[in-house]
């Protein structure tokens, strides 16, 4: 060992860290002790000091002298999420687990980075049976004369696996997601579909229909949807499946969804929407941070509040023919109040027709019509920027828009 590379190292211990990075420098230009440690206890000093960036570029290079150091791989992962370098983050992490996997502070970091790629709805999601059921009973029923389905935004590959069960024909999966996709295709692997689900780690509009798929679809499947119905681009992804990748007139499941909405008062969420007093202190300069051009989410038997409308259905949205709204189209309405009371916003929920037989709601329980309820969505909720005192027998009029990824609603 040199005398630099000791002295670096006494200094680090003991604190001084300017000292220890200029002995740390110093270390590297002499003989004695191997490069790669040098840099990796440099690298250690460098992520200590949140110089995130600075750690990556020296940690990766004490990688590349010795690959074999779980807590140089561990540190560099950790360096990479904080410089939001994700493929090298979770390329450290993966090598750092493979490397120690009997080492618990590993494997937790390995886990909470794995989690981030997954939005935490979606565990709810699978676990919903009325979800699982509708969408098993629709899929078997089209997949027993498919020779060709494709599913988009595979995710855990479920729906492959209902195509895959259902029918006897060849199943495409696609997702974005390389991870994602690798998780997919062990799943499909565990449950012993390998010879008939293929899943490619692409985006549906990055595939080709001979080079990836073979041929045609003659069934198209997905769950490319949110509260709102379509803030997952779920219009421009399936024209372009349907014009591109499927057979004319190849079954689309979801077929197509009701959209509903009510007029409500909400006083609790109100006083965050936008965000001003809580507990007699201001706090709108907070507000700032609060998605302004979207909906919220909220459910409904859950929050105190008041109906001033009947539900009504706003618009039927087909899937099997998806419009084109990249240029929204907007409609007056015209909804009866049924209560007194102070609006505040809309609620918007849907009806999702599988096919033409089976439906799931994702409205409030006592407004589902007698429809099984997906209990894993919310209700998307429309905030209107002033509240409107409005009487039993008034007539509201509002401003309804039709886009590709949203609806919205303003009282005029």
């Amino acid at each position: 060992m040199s005398d630099a590379y000791a002295s670096a190292l006494a200094l680090h211990q003991a604190g001084r860290l300017a000292e220890a990075e200029a002995a740390y420098r110093q270390a590297l230009n002499q003989s004695g002790t191997p490069r790669a440690e040098i840099l990796r206890n440099y690298g250690f000093l460098l992520h200590r000091q949140h110089r995130f960036r600075e750690a990556m570029a020296t940690l990766s290079e004490a990688v590349k002298l010795d690959a074999s150091n779980a807590d140089a791989l561990l540190a560099l992962g950790h360096c990479a999420r904080e410089a939001n370098d994700h493929r090298t983050a979770m390329t450290a992490l993966r090598a750092a687990a493979k490397l120690a996997p009997e080492r618990q502070d590993i494997a937790e970091a390995l886990s909470a980075y794995l989690s981030r790629l997954i939005p935490a709805w979606h565990f709810p999601m699978l676990a919903d049976a009325a979800r699982n059921q509708a969408y098993e009973a629709a899929i078997a029923r089209a997949a027993r004369d498919a020779a060709l389905t494709l599913d988009i935004g595979t995710g855990s590959g479920l729906l492959a696996l209902f195509a895959a069960r259902g029918g006897k024909g060849r199943v495409v999966a696609c997702e974005a997601h390389p991870m994602i996709a690798e998780a997919a295709q062990d799943i499909v692997v565990r449950n012993t579909f390998a010879d008939r689900i293929q899943v490619i780690a692409k985006r549906s509009t990055e595939l080709d229909a001979e080079k990836d798929l073979g041929g045609h679809a003659d069934l198209v499947v997905s769950e490319v949807l949110d509260a709102g119905l379509l803030g997952e681009g779920v219009l421009a992804t399936l024209r372009d499946a349907l014009k591109r990748l499927a057979k004319p007139g190849a079954k689309v499941i979801p077929g197509f969804a009701d959209v509903h909405v009510q007029a409500l008062s909400l006083p609790q969420q109100r006083q965050v929407n936008p965000l001003r007093n809580i507990a007699g202190f201001d706090l709108s300069s907070f507000d700032r941070f609060r998605n302004r051009s979207g909906h919220s989410t909220l459910r409904l038997d859950h929050v105190p509040h008041q109906a001033l409308s009947a539900p009504a259905t706003l618009q039927r949205v087909d899937f099997r023919n998806p419009p084109d709204w990249s240029t929204p189209l907007e409609q007056r309405i015209s909804l009866p109040v049924m209560a007194d009371g102070n609006l505040q916003a809309f609620a918007l929920w849907f009806t999702l027709w599988l096919d033409e037989q089976t439906a799931v709601s994702t409205g409030p329980a006592h407004l589902s019509n007698g429809l099984p309820c997906m209990d894993h969505w919310g209700q998307a909720i429309l905030w209107q920027a002033k509240d409107r005192a409005v009487r039993e027998g008034d007539s509201l009029a509002a401003d309804f828009t039709c886009a590709d990824t949203f609806f919205d609603l303003k009282l005029v």
